[in-house]
């Protein structure tokens, strides 16, 4: 007996002789509240076969939020956990007043994809514009990447040159990469109860897992550019230069990571990242040693920086480490030796 959760197996029939068919139980279709003349779709995933309805404006999924039983900071919070979660539409109701009005619209502001779409005296609604098909998750990461290396490059140069006013204009970039990370990670947390469509051999778990990663270099990038403001008087060029020189490299290796996870994803170059930034962690902390050891009066900053850059490369191996696993999911002729 079927416990609701097996897979049931069905013929295909020929039907009229140009026509294949394959029946539904009766009971089956009745608790999926199928009927006659219902439409489905089929989507072919790998070996699989896929069934699922159409999407239908009924099957919008709202979110509603009191605004009498949340203050302003909480429906923000709540707005942008409903667009991450997936809803397409999120309601604010109960008369909300000025505040809550502007909680929902700075909810919004922080977001990709949703606007304002209704507001009245009762009411403030906000609904998602987004198709997916006009921004692939290989087109936002790329995205997510250009930024966050862009800032990274900025924030060691501010914290080089003592330059807090342009350490300040870094920290300004870091909400355009968390609007994208919301995104992805909205459509990862969409694919958990939806059809994902065809991407680029990664899974929508692959994307989020990667776009995390490229947040938290960009949260680095931030902490160093905060440093700029602590740094008394730019550092000696030798020190300049050192500091200067791991940072390259640790967003190289991000770089390196990323490009090889969203392409060709060819386990002998991610392993060869992973070695690489082993030998270049030994290094950063060579250098950690030698500034301890010099006693500079920015010592401390400078060693705040030089931990921001051990986590950047470290992040590159997590995105490495990310195309290691799918290239050993998706290895079909032997390119790659698994061991039982």
């Amino acid at each position: 007996m079927n416990n609701g959760t097996d897979p049931y197996e069905r013929k295909v029939q020929l039907t009229g002789g140009t026509t294949y068919t394959i029946s539904l139980p009766k009971g089956w279709a009745n608790d999926r509240s199928l009927d006659t003349g219902d439409t489905l779709n089929l989507y072919p995933r790998g070996g699989r076969l896929l069934l699922a309805r159409p999407e239908t404006e009924e099957r919008r999924q709202t979110v509603s939020i009191s605004a009498a039983r949340h203050d302003p900071a909480g429906i923000e919070r709540l707005v942008a956990a409903a667009y991450v979660a997936g809803a397409d539409v999120v309601r604010v109701d109960g008369s909300p007043a000025r505040a809550e009005r502007a909680a929902v619209r700075n909810a919004v502001a922080g977001l990709v994809g949703i606007e304002i779409a209704e507001e009245t005296t009762e009411t403030v609604v906000a609904r998602t514009m987004l198709d997916v098909g006009d921004l692939p998750p290989s087109r936002t990461l790329e995205r997510m990447a250009d930024r966050t290396l862009t800032m990274h490059e900025e924030a060691v140069a501010a914290a080089l040159a003592g330059d807090g006013e342009a350490g300040d204009r870094v920290r300004e970039q870091d909400d355009d990469v968390d609007r994208l990370f919301g995104l992805l990670s909205r459509e990862f947390q969409r694919s958990l109860v939806e059809v994902p469509a065809v991407a680029d051999g990664l899974t929508p778990f692959d994307h989020y897992a990667v776009a995390r990663q490229l947040e938290r270099v960009a949260d680095h990038a931030e902490k160093i550019a905060e440093s700029a403001d602590a740094i008394g008087e730019p550092p000696s060029d030798p020190v300049a230069a050192d500091l200067d020189r791991l940072a390259a490299d640790a967003r190289a290796a991000v770089e390196r990571a990323f490009s090889e996870t969203i392409g060709e994803c060819d386990p002998r170059a991610l392993g060869a990242i992973v070695a690489e930034v082993d030998d270049l962690v030994e290094e950063i902390r060579r250098v950690d040693r030698a500034l301890y050891e010099r006693d500079l009066a920015d010592g401390y900053v400078l060693a705040t920086v030089l931990d921001s850059i051990t986590r950047t490369a470290e992040y590159g191996v997590n995105v490495a480490e990310v195309g290691l696993r799918a290239a050993l999911r998706g290895d079909s002729d032997g390119a790659v030796t698994r061991s039982e």
